[in-house]
């Protein structure tokens, strides 16, 4: 019974602890502005700039670089998305960063994952 207990154990127990401290990843802000025109928004432009927090720290800031450009091109397709009426939601920003953060664990980064979005610009002209 003894045995049983501890094969369980050991297949279906909890991954390990991650091997570096959440608080120690580093952020990437090496994007740069991504500009898109909102559907239905003929005339108008839409500037946002993303910091993000990645980990593991190593993997997760090569990898994010490596895929720098299909990451952008993820981004300026969401945001190019965005109606009038979502671009004049007072949670607009913090709808955007749910997004974000969605997109880029679920379809960009593979080995890495980002902890936090920073939206740290936005501007809709």
């Amino acid at each position: 019974m003894r045995t049983l207990v501890v094969l369980l154990a050991f297949f279906c127990g909890c991954s390990p602890p991650p091997s570096y401290d959440k608080d120690d990843c580093p952020l990437y802000s090496e994007l740069g502005p991504v500009r898109a025109n909102p559907a239905g928004a003929m005339g108008r432009n839409l500037e946002a700039q993303f910091t993000f927090k990645v980990c593991p720290p190593e993997t997760g800031i090569a990898e994010i670089r490596r895929k720098r450009i299909e990451l952008k091109q993820a981004l300026l397709k969401l945001m190019s998305a965005k109606t009038t009426d979502e671009l004049e939601d007072p949670l607009r920003i913090e709808k955007l960063q749910r997004e974000v953060h969605l997109l880029v664990n679920k379809e960009i980064l593979k080995k890495a994952k980002v902890q936090e979005v920073y939206v740290t610009g936005f501007e809709v002209k």
